[in-house]
């Protein structure tokens, strides 16, 4: 019989996974949001700006397609990608945030503008909690981030290199 999904199950399932963290996993995602907001500051004088044109590109991409993308375009360039993703750069020059409808977009971009507390739920993070599927809906991605924060207080991280741990984790390799 399968579990029914709570988040106090994919909160067992995350410590699960946190506690066969190594030293270097546990470095490694602390680095990994510091390395991606330099990132933003790169391309952008605003950080917001610069983390929301990063996440804008982040759909179904690789992260190093994503900041490759969002380097492009702050050139002035239209990088051959989704549509919507285009769409969602353009806007984020005026709107920063608030031009990331995704709940998803919305926290990477967050998460790499410096909040602590913003949670990501992509595939890796559904696939970690045990889903059977890649996109979550509005409950779901709000168990996930709710799992991931009794992880984060557990283990003293900030929530999002505790998202970060458990993505690393599950993915195998940080980029």
């Amino acid at each position: 019989m399968t579990e029914t999904l709570t988040a106090t199950v994919i909160a067992r399932r995350f410590r699960s996974m946190v506690r066969k963290a190594t030293p270097g996993d546990i470095a490694t995602a602390a680095l990994w949001y510091v390395e991606a907001e330099s990132i933003a500051r790169e391309i952008a004088d605003d950080v917001e700006i610069g983390a929301s044109v990063i996440s804008a590109f982040s759909p179904r991409q690789r992260w190093a397609t994503n900041v490759a993308h969002a380097r492009a375009f702050m050139a002035g360039e239209n990088p051959r990608t989704l549509g919507n993703n285009l769409r969602m750069a353009h806007a984020a020059l005026n709107m920063g945030f608030d031009a990331l409808k995704g709940l998803k977009t919305n926290a990477f971009a967050r998460a790499i503008a410096g909040d602590p507390n913003a949670v990501v739920v992509d595939v890796w993070m559904m696939r970690a909690a045990g889903f059977d599927h890649d996109s979550p809906n509005v409950t779901q991605y709000r168990m996930v981030t709710e799992a991931v924060n009794r992880i984060a207080r557990e283990t003293g991280l900030e929530p999002r290199v505790a998202q970060a741990l458990i993505w690393i984790l599950q993915r195998g390799e940080a980029f």
